[in-house]
């Protein structure tokens, strides 16, 4: 993964290397304690050009980095928040419950489709540790698998 910005402003947000390392840090962790948990959500903006399109670039980077700003502001401080592109938004939530995050982020959301971001397609993807089988997969592997279209969820 490559970063997208390289300003890394919110306060838990990460470089993209850094994330995967995390959780690569986390699946090994798992194998000495079973009982430990985490949780990753993926927020996907899938068309960003689209976006742009219907509402012009500056203001559709505005909104994405406002979106970006009120998610890093609705995580705990120990969740770490990156970015793989422009619009995408991944969340690593130690002991966290994904659907608590989700439901935080909704009214963000909501907000963002009002202000015009229903002219692109919004996707999440959500992953527990243990409860949804990671199986012997390395951190780049799992993310991979998560942005893949067929398992992402609108």
């Amino acid at each position: 993964m490559r970063a997208y910005l390289k300003d890394y402003t919110f306060k838990n947000e990460v470089p993209p290397e850094h994330f995967v390392h995390m959780t690569d840090w986390l699946l090994q962790w798992r194998k000495r304690e079973p009982d430990m948990s985490f949780s990753l959500v993926l927020i996907d903006f899938t068309n960003p050009s689209e976006l742009g399109n219907a509402l012009g670039a500056k203001y559709a980077m505005e909104l994405v980095r406002r979106v970006g700003s009120e998610i890093n502001q609705a995580l705990r401080h120990t969740d770490l928040l990156s970015r793989t592109r422009v619009s995408s938004f991944w969340v690593l939530l130690p002991k966290g419950d994904p659907d608590i995050v989700l439901s935080k982020l909704e009214p963000i959301l909501s907000a963002a489709r009002s202000d015009g971001m229903d002219a692109t397609q919004l996707h999440f993807r959500k992953l527990s540790i243990p409860g949804d089988n990671a199986g012997e997969v390395t951190a780049a592997e799992l993310l991979t698998q998560m942005q893949s279209p067929e398992r992402l969820k609108t």
